[in-house]
């Protein structure tokens, strides 16, 4: 029979099943020893039938259990119903992010090739203090929430009682917030809308910073959501986001109208300017972000200014501008005052407009 080999153990005849690696991996079948040959006559073909269905794709992924190892786990998991129906990023990031924890080593292994039931608040410890040690602290802090959501799956499945990286002690995260200045954002946008090949990442940033939005937002902007007549611009910020209705004023009324004459015959505002066959589509991440560093080189800009700083420049100038919370919230989409806290920072410029607002009372 197939993935099977007779021996004599002791003196006695034995049959056994030599589950393949990648069967084996998946948790479908496992590799066994029969010391009946009526045992092995029945069970065997099983095996050898489990093994055919899993390289057919009729079989995905073995039940989880107890013996189940970590990427066992992981493997059920994106295949649930919950896990369908999350964004196609977010899926990315997901098995990205696990893949990469699965890979931490473990003593003598590693993390994908432990017990489900042996992960512990004291091995997520380690992990924790090794994702810090080899990376940062937003990395470490990153992949312990990623990796929550599949012990909370474990949790749910009744295979952990709690989720042991709860109790683990994340370090603090100070993000680099290099703010740009005024005469900063002049000259990219300067120098970027006298390049044809830049006018599209360039407008981009424009209002990225104008309206105070995030490039993921601005790049999935269709003319549809633009008002000529009325002036206004709908964003609606992903799936679980705000939906902010901001005013087109001069100059980018202008430069969007210029816009939609050069571009108006697809749907993207700012797409990608080279097609895919016979069809446009937004600029991915990574083409924003290679023109982006382009137009910087080319503008003279430092290299540690980011195009996400525009969002938190734009945040920082409302608040310096007295303008209360709610207000910045309507352009900026945030749902909780408590999320403007990393902007509203003791400067005197703020202190003088303060004071200088109780002084009219």
């Amino acid at each position: 029979m197939k993935y099977t080999r007779e021996d004599v153990v002791h003196g006695k005849k034995v049959w056994r099943f030599n589950c393949p690696k990648d069967v084996s991996t998946a948790g479908v079948a496992k590799t066994q020893t029969f010391y009946d040959g009526r045992v092995a006559r029945f069970e065997i073909p099983k095996l050898i039938h489990l093994v055919e269905l899993y390289r057919k794709g009729v079989i995905k992924e073995g039940k989880v259990g107890i013996n189940s190892l970590m990427v066992h786990l992981m493997n059920h998991f994106i295949r649930t119903d919950y896990y369908r129906e999350l964004s196609g990023s977010t899926q990315k990031q997901y098995e990205a992010v696990l893949g990469s924890c699965l890979t931490t080593p473990v003593k003598s292994k590693t993390l994908g090739n432990t017990k489900v039931t042996k992960v512990d608040a004291r091995l997520c410890r380690d992990l924790y203090a090794h994702w810090a040690a080899n990376g940062s602290a937003n990395l470490a802090n990153t992949k312990a929430r990623i990796l929550s959501v599949l012990l909370n799956y474990a949790v749910s499945l009744e295979l952990l009682v709690n989720n042991p990286i709860a109790k683990v002690r994340k370090l603090k995260y100070s993000p680099d917030t290099r703010i740009w200045t005024q005469g900063e954002v002049e000259k990219l946008l300067e120098v970027g809308y006298q390049s044809f090949d830049l006018r599209n990442v360039t407008l981009l940033a424009h209002m990225c910073y104008e309206y105070a939005q995030r490039p993921a937002h601005i790049a999935r902007l269709t003319w549809d959501k633009l008002d000529f007549d009325t002036k206004c611009i709908t964003i609606r910020q992903g799936s679980c986001g705000s939906t902010v209705y901001l005013p087109i004023e001069e100059p980018l009324l202008s430069l969007l109208l210029e816009q939609k004459e050069a571009w108006g015959f697809q749907p993207y505002v700012v797409p990608h300017q080279i097609p895919s066959g016979s069809h446009y589509h937004i600029m991915k991440r990574s083409d924003i972000n290679s023109r982006f560093s382009t137009l910087k080189d080319k503008a003279g800009l430092d290299s540690d200014l980011h195009l996400r700083s525009l969002r938190n420049t734009a945040i920082i100038e409302l608040v310096e501008a007295g303008v209360d919370a709610v207000g910045i919230m309507n352009v900026s989409g945030h749902k909780k005052i408590s999320s403007l806290t990393p902007y509203i920072k003791p400067t005197l410029k703020n202190a003088t407009t303060a004071l200088s607002q109780r002084r009219k009372l």
